[in-house]
């Protein structure tokens, strides 16, 4: 690949016969034939920006993001082979019209604009190497995540624990919110705990007044029924309301961060506070960039990975809305509103290592080297599901393999139940599958009194709440069908990274030359597997464009010739999801001719291994933790190659 790079501080012209660059002041011009361009990071509006102005700005908006992002990155391609990557932590609007016009708030002398040529896989490949290698999470954040913000005890999480056992759901993560009080954000809600001064050791504790009586005892249940426990942060020393219960503690904190200079600062030196109209206004944000502060910040939540927390959620970090505050490493907020959200995570990622996981709403250039990346908060509404999955597509165009969003929305009334079901079968073929929810009463609840109810998403309380007991078994198999296919996702995961590829992708990046894909938008990649979903209320029947080559039905083995149009029904229980011949899916099944198939949250499903093989030849690589092959397939004989289970079960398809 060619990567051109010019030194944006002292940058005059750069011009090539397919490309010229200029820059006037604060304003560079970019003179390029196009008619498509993608990238620019999550955007929840559109997935070809040509015609259109957006920003490259961290910014917190709850729902309906429209043109705002929690995620912006410098980089797009275009139609023409051509990429841009624009190394800088400034804000920037870009313009793309007849040219392509870039106007920066400011410019540093170690900006850079980066040239790339190529095809489109091999743009977003060499971008991945230029910012970061992509971090895998461990295999077990691949299953079924469950989490609901009004689970604030232990007798609740519990609870939840026995409803899927009944309801046999093979969940492996469960993100608890409400776990800690309302102002440290590091110590279980209710725990007292000598000397106040000094709660770095979970043996400092204790929790006799406490909704969460023996937290370590909780975490231990969980883990032995497979389900990893992640807890939820956010990077503020809260401003306490006058409804906010008194907490020695967090007076203390408050005092030690001023006097040791560990938040952001205003230029006079005074502590920096969110200001009003966001939120956690009035609250200080940890300066990342000191180390004393990463050293102070860590030490007080040492103790949680000590009894066995399996990650953090680490939510917020759009919280810099000045541009002349000022931080430790000399940065200010102009220079910070970007990459405040990344040292955020960036120094979670340093804490937790590479054995947990983070799950992150606000990131910045490099954020696939740190952390799985969520679409953050939308309501649960037809328009937002497609919002979402916009968010989805344009994040992997450009480069952030592992994402997730918030099955059946997130905020206001609970969604319908067809938004429901083809929110979660869409969630199946994601790279992380999770379920969330708002706080009851939050920022869309009714006035009506009525109304205010148990609003998780979780698949027991639709069912309840809808009267489907019917459809029980179905919305469970679901999260079986997930299972089912972990060892496949998993195993394309690893081979997409090590090839600096995303597993989620539209269908130009692998039929670059099928040129009518520029404007076929709902229908992807996912790994192997051509994913086509229901966005739209109603809609019983598909049009499907197949690219090249021979496709079959993952779930009915109908097969499709490429390049050529088809309708297809899709009635309410139908999932459209194709592999070519000559492909191969690895299942983890107790089934072989069949899926979805009943299985728990087992990691250890080695002796459950069966191997789909479609077309009369073909070949494919499977690799996880433990094995590693190649299967080899021509007129119904197969050979393996490599290290793959005694017992492993091969169909033809």
């Amino acid at each position: 690949m060619i990567y051109l790079n010019e030194k944006l501080h002292n940058f005059t012209i750069h011009q090539e016969e397919d490309l010229h660059i200029s820059r006037n002041g604060f304003t560079v011009t970019l003179k390029t034939d196009f008619s498509h361009v993608y990238g620019l990071g999550e955007r929840f509006n559109q997935i070809d920006h040509k015609g259109k102005i957006l920003n490259n700005e961290v910014i917190e908006k709850f729902c309906y993001q429209g043109e705002y992002t929690y995620f912006p990155l410098p980089f797009f391609f275009t139609d023409k082979n051509i990429g841009i990557y624009i190394k800088t932590n400034y804000k920037f609007k870009i313009r793309f019209n007849q040219t392509i016009e870039i106007v920066f708030d400011d410019i540093d002398i170690d900006d850079e604009i980066y040239v790339i040529k190529g095809n489109y896989s091999e743009i977003i490949s060499d971008f991945i190497k230029l910012t970061g290698p992509t971090l895998i999470p461990p295999k077990w954040a691949f299953g079924p995540w469950v989490s609901a913000h009004r689970w604030n005890k232990q007798s609740m999480i519990l609870e939840q624990l026995e409803i899927m056992k009944a309801y046999e759901l093979p969940i492996t993560v469960m993100v608890i919110e409400q776990w800690s009080d309302e102002a440290t954000f590091y110590i279980f809600n209710g725990a007292s705990y000598l000397p106040q001064n000094t709660p770095f050791n979970y043996e400092d504790f204790t929790f006799d007044d406490s909704p969460w009586p023996n937290p370590k005892q909780m975490v231990d249940t969980l883990h032995q029924t497979g389900i990893k426990v992640v807890l939820w942060q956010a990077p503020v020393i809260k401003a306490l309301e006058e409804k906010d219960e008194p907490n020695k503690q967090h007076e203390i904190d408050q005092h030690e961060v001023v006097k040791l200079g560990l938040v952001a600062k205003e230029k006079d030196q005074s502590p920096y506070r969110i200001p009003e109209g966001h939120w956690f206004p009035g609250s200080y944000i940890p300066d990342f960039s000191n180390p004393k502060m990463k050293d102070w910040w860590f030490s007080r939540r040492k103790y949680l990975l000590d009894i066995g927390i399996d990650g953090f959620k680490t939510d917020g970090g759009e919280f810099v809305y000045k541009d002349d505050i000022i931080f430790y490493d000399g940065q200010n907020g102009k220079q910070m509103v970007n990459q405040y959200a990344r040292d955020y995570v960036k120094a979670y990622h340093e804490f937790v290592t590479n054995n947990r996981v983070l799950f992150s709403r606000a990131g910045y250039i490099g954020q696939q080297a740190l952390t799985i990346q969520w679409a953050g908060d939308q309501k649960s509404t037809w328009e937002e599901l497609r919002n979402q999955y916009t968010a989805g597509l344009t994040a992997s165009l450009s480069g952030q393999t592992f994402w997730s969003f918030d099955i059946g929305g997130f905020a206001g009334d609970l969604p319908e139940y067809e938004l429901y079901i083809r929110a979660t079968q869409f969630a199946v073929f994601t790279p992380i599958m999770q379920v969330h929810s708002e706080p009851i009463g939050g920022q869309f609840a009714l006035l009506d009194a009525s109304k205010v109810m148990n609003n998780e998403r979780t698949p027991w309380n639709i069912i309840n709440y809808y009267n489907r007991q019917e459809d029980k078994e179905y919305l469970s198999s679901l999260y079986w069908l997930r299972m089912n296919l972990l060892p496949h996702i998993y195993s394309e995961s690893i081979k997409n990274v090590r090839a600096n590829k995303t597993l989620m992708r539209h269908l130009m990046i692998d039929y670059p030359k099928d040129k009518k894909l520029h404007s076929i938008h709902e229908v992807y990649m996912f790994g192997n597997l051509m994913v086509v979903p229901n966005l739209k209320k109603g809609q019983t029947q598909l049009e499907i464009y197949f690219p090249e080559g021979i496709w079959r039905d993952v779930f009915t083995n109908e097969i499709y010739n490429g390049n050529v149009n088809y309708v297809v029904e899709s009635n309410l229980k139908d999932i459209k999801v194709y592999v070519k011949e000559g492909c191969a899916i690895v299942l983890n099944t107790l089934d072989p001719q069949n899926i979805p198939s009943k299985v728990n949250n087992d990691m250890n499903y080695y002796n459950r291994l069966v191997v789909w093989m479609y077309g009369n030849e073909g070949t494919h690589e499977f690799i996880d933790d433990t094995y590693a092959f190649t299967i080899e397939w021509k007129d119904n004989k197969y050979k393996i190659n490599g290290y793959a289970p005694d017992n492993l079960v091969t169909v033809f398809k």
